[in-house]
């Protein structure tokens, strides 16, 4: 068995620098900086891949230089299916949370894992927390793994301690017999039906992933990216935390989960009028405090997105 020691592409939100080791033959698609167009790409085994999410044709050019043939999103983005078929790609989505893979979700990795067409690439939004606690448990699952080589891949791949029920759900996986592998009952879906709250936390994740790219150039427009509006995308934020308050997750996450996403709402509302005077600097502190508060949250309450 194999634990991807042999392949780490070190990279995330606010890193812009990769290194990898492919194996013999491969390349990476690289952006018109030299840079890999796909973000913490761990191998679990030659055959089982984490990584981002893939964005673009770029990402889709590197996933086919390492023969993918099926992308797994846990995040609460679907893949993206239309670009995935040119590519000869299939798609599955079983959206996880930060706070742990359900037994239904277990199995149904495990049964990803036994029948879809390999090699399989597995994502979240970042590459980091659920992405690799759900391609362990999905190799535990089908015997790819055993629980030990998960919570080494899982310390490779820079899981957060902090997560404590996705270790939990590494420690806890167990091999799958084959008439529950094969168990005709589970059914994968392209794109599972989620909540607005789930979808209003993954936008948020890819509005802020925008704008810490503005702020790379002092709050304007990134050379490769000119349509980005960094006003505008601080004013999406702000909205959608305000679309969140009297949302029923938020009533039952209680008052102290209300204070951060009005603490949120707040810094992104004032990033917004910052980003609209040209205050600069007010501007990154208050990106700064914004990234802390929504940290803090998903720290205390391992909320999705």
């Amino acid at each position: 068995m194999f634990v991807g020691t042999s392949l780490a592409i070190a990279g995330c939100a606010g890193s812009r620098s990769t290194q990898s080791q492919l194996p013999k033959g491969e390349t990476h698609a690289e952006d018109q900086h030299g840079q890999s167009a796909l973000h913490n790409l761990h191998a679990l085994t030659p055959e089982l891949y984490s990584a981002a999410e893939p964005v673009g044709e770029l990402a889709y050019d590197e996933l086919a230089a390492l023969g993918i043939r099926t992308v797994i999103s846990v995040d609460g983005v679907a893949p993206d299916k239309e670009l995935a078929q040119r590519y000869g790609i299939r798609v599955v989505h079983i959206p996880t949370t930060y706070d742990g893979i359900s037994e239904k979700q277990s199995k149904e990795l495990a049964y990803a894992m036994a029948t879809m067409p390999r090699p399989i690439f597995v994502n979240c939004h970042h590459g980091k927390h659920r992405g690799p606690a759900a391609i362990c448990v999905g190799a535990i699952g089908s015997g790819d793994i055993t629980n030990e080589q998960a919570l080494e891949f899982m310390t490779i791949a820079k899981t957060s301690p902090k997560y404590k029920g996705l270790w939990k759900a590494a420690e806890s996986a167990r091999a799958l017999n084959a008439s529950e592998l094969h168990d005709d009952s589970i059914v994968l879906v392209e794109a599972a039906v989620i909540d607005d709250f789930v979808e209003g936390m993954a936008e948020l994740s890819r509005l802020s992933d925008l704008i810490n790219d503005c702020a790379d150039y002092g709050f304007e427009a990134p050379e490769n990216h000119p349509d980005l509006a960094p006003i505008s995308l601080a004013g999406q934020m702000h909205n959608l935390f305000r679309d969140m308050e009297d949302d029923q997750e938020t009533v039952e996450g209680g008052p102290e989960f209300l204070q951060l996403l009005i603490q949120s709402r707040d810094l992104a509302s004032l990033l917004e009028t910052q980003i609209e005077r040209d205050d600069i600097d007010g501007a990154y502190r208050s990106l700064q405090l914004l990234m802390e508060s929504c940290s803090d949250c998903h720290n205390q309450f391992g909320r999705n997105g």
